[in-house]
């Protein structure tokens, strides 16, 4: 006989991680980073990196929000196909680096990162979840 939870295993952790990765993934590719930009990125202890990664989330959250009102919604962006996953991830990259100097320029975190450093962690950030996008969209 076959357990039929283990069939429930995998979906569950792709979906868990689905959670949880938008939020930690900034401060995971910069831990691993370190070791090769060592002059881009210099941060006080991993609980800064974590803040700042909560706070990038919300960041782009909150920008979302915003572009919903304006009249940009999901559904828009849906309807316009491969130009709607385009406009969606460049607006989210964008948001990454514009909050990141806001509140660099707030003094909001101790992490401090070159133009190259942002630009290089934003691009590796964008590309990590629309491969998560598109495995828990095949899951579904």
């Amino acid at each position: 006989m076959s357990n039929p939870n283990k069939n429930k295993f995998i979906p569950s952790l792709v979906i868990t991680a689905g959670l949880i990765l938008p939020i930690f993934l900034p401060a995971f590719i910069m831990m691993g980073l370190i070791k090769w930009m060592p002059n881009e990125i210099s941060y006080s202890g991993i609980m800064s990196l974590i803040i700042l990664s909560i706070e990038l989330f919300l960041i782009v959250g909150i920008s979302t929000g915003v572009l919903s009102l304006v009249g940009i919604t999901e559904q828009k962006i849906d309807k316009l196909g491969f130009l709607g996953f385009i406009i969606s991830v460049m607006t989210s990259f964008i948001f990454i680096i514009a909050g990141y100097y806001w509140m660099k320029t707030l003094h909001l975190t101790s992490v401090q990162l070159s133009s190259t450093g942002i630009l290089i962690i934003a691009a590796i950030t964008m590309i990590i979840l629309v491969i998560q996008v598109k495995i828990l969209e095949k899951l579904e």
